[in-house]
């Protein structure tokens, strides 16, 4: 069976992959609130997604732009989404500051908040975390609720089986939930009522599946993406807070991506074409050189966004092994 699964996701990118299910999440939410079962407003889920797309299409073509780098386009449309899933359906003309706020800190956090052209932080966690702080609006991550855990835990397995990220979702997993039922006991609440309110009527899946697993803003090896998932877990339940600050999951991933960074390679670099070489009927070698020193160890690869005008489904982003001497 999982062979069978392989085989299909090994058919599409990581990045559309999360693009589809966020699409066909937002959409089982629009027909459960026409029919009632939700009790959000479906004009409401549709405004949030077109309108968030929108903004944060804008923003991502000015910054792109103005910092001169090419964009994978995907990934604006996913940061939108997923804001459209944990920012409460549109309701009135007051909710647009907040909502056009929190598209825009989200796509300027990839170009303004980077060191060395890597983004520190889940663009949306920090959008959503300064639009708080600015509008004192805080995300309600609506997308949480018993009637899509099913449809969240489904696509979201299949999303951490493509980045294979199981080991480090699975640890963050047992961590919260460890953490949850300690204060829970500590409180003489319920272990059954604190149970259910986690696994069924929170964001718990949608953060574990969806943002935690984000590949740019985590550690890059299995022994630091455990600890990440250790602190991640403790800082998620509701009960945590560091003086009267009580911790929501979006300043809980913030924190690990503070950590993340500080352990990770912090070099992204800018390549220019030198040459290629016709090797076979299908297979063509492409020489780079780097604006910057690149040390280097056999069995790494790089993330590649190229800019081109001929794109085929997949976007323009490509993971590709470094097939290069180290001694060179």
């Amino acid at each position: 069976m999982l062979n069978i699964v392989d085989s299909l996701l090994d058919r599409i990118t990581m990045y559309r992959l999360v693009l589809y299910y966020l699409i066909v999440l937002l959409g089982v939410a629009f027909l459960l609130s026409l029919f009632g079962i939700l009790t959000y407003s479906p004009l409401g889920i549709l405004f949030n997604a077109v309108f968030l797309t929108v903004v944060c299409y804008i923003a991502n073509k000015t910054f792109a732009y103005v910092f001169e780098v090419p964009a994978n386009i995907e990934s604006v449309y996913i940061t939108a989404l997923i804001l459209a899933c944990i920012i409460s359906p549109f309701r009135t003309i007051h909710d647009l500051p907040m909502l056009g706020f929190a598209g825009m800190l989200a796509i300027a956090s990839k170009y303004i908040l980077a060191l060395r052209k890597k983004h520190i932080f889940n663009p949306v966690a920090i959008g959503v975390a300064l639009t708080a702080i600015g509008f004192g609006g805080l995300a309600s991550w609506w997308v949480g609720n018993a009637w899509l855990t099913p449809f969240i835990v489904i696509g979201g397995l299949l999303v951490v089986r493509k980045t294979r990220r199981e080991y480090m979702v699975w640890t963050f997993i047992a961590v919260a939930i460890a953490v949850v039922l300690l204060f829970t006991i500590l409180n003489g609440s319920s272990l059954s009522t604190a149970l259910n309110q986690i696994l069924l009527h929170s964001s718990f899946f949608f953060f574990a599946f969806v943002m935690f697993t984000e590949p740019l803003t985590t550690p890059p090896t299995l022994s630091l993406q455990m600890t990440y998932a250790v602190l991640v877990g403790v800082l998620f339940p509701p009960q945590v807070h560091i003086g009267s600050l009580y911790l929501t999951p979006e300043l809980a991933l913030v924190i690990g991506n503070v950590y993340s960074y500080l352990v990770s390679p912090k070099q992204r670099l800018i390549l220019r074409l030198k040459e290629k070489i016709q090797l076979g009927p299908d297979i063509i070698d492409f020489v780079f050189t780097s604006t910057e020193q690149l040390t280097f160890t056999p069995g790494q690869y790089m993330e590649w966004t190229l800019k081109h005008p001929h794109t085929d489904s997949r976007g323009n982003r490509r993971y590709f092994t470094l097939a290069s001497s180290p001694t060179e």
